[in-house]
């Protein structure tokens, strides 16, 4: 598990989301890209021509290939989203922006979702409390960020994106 520090530009995304009660995520994430997978995208992989606006969207703006984690109080929103290329936002899909800065930025290697999971464990148990207070890390939100490829192999990448903080 690796760890870097770059400054990214702002970055608008575009995905569908659900909420998921604080302590459910290593349970509840897999099953709602499960279940969405199954309703959005599993026909459309077969075929790769997209049938409606969403799927249309879902290949121009490579939904899936992140997802995003925002922190609430008693929950998490839980967005599968791609980065926003622009045009028309069909219905049921939203936009989500963050501001151009500085990020923690972390990588791993194995199959999905052990090892997003475990380096999800390392960032808030281990990394957040010790370097990412003295980085000055937002604390809101995350991006998880999926490579092309087998999700299952050992060779997978992965990673997770944290905001800092302009101090």
């Amino acid at each position: 598990m690796n760890v870097t520090y770059e400054k990214k530009h702002k970055m608008t995304f575009i995905g569908f989301h659900t909420e998921i009660p604080n302590g459910e995520g290593y349970t509840k994430c897999p099953q709602f890209w499960e279940r969405e997978y199954n309703a959005k995208y599993a026909r459309l992989w077969q075929t790769m021509k997209p049938e409606t606006p969403v799927e249309a969207a879902i290949l121009e703006n490579g939904i899936g290939m992140y997802a995003i984690c925002v922190e609430s109080d008693n929950c998490f929103s839980y967005w599968i989203a791609g980065l926003y290329k622009g045009g028309e936002v069909p219905d049921g899909l939203e936009l989500f922006s963050f501001r151009e800065g500085d990020w923690a930025v972390f990588s791993t290697k194995g199959a999905i979702p052990e090892s997003l999971q475990a380096l999800n464990t390392y960032v808030w148990q281990e990394w957040f409390p010790k370097d990412g207070q003295q980085h000055h890390a937002d604390g809101t939100a995350t991006i998880e960020v999926y490579s092309t490829g087998e999700p299952k192999s050992p060779d997978y990448e992965s990673g997770i994106w944290v905001p800092l903080l302009d101090i």
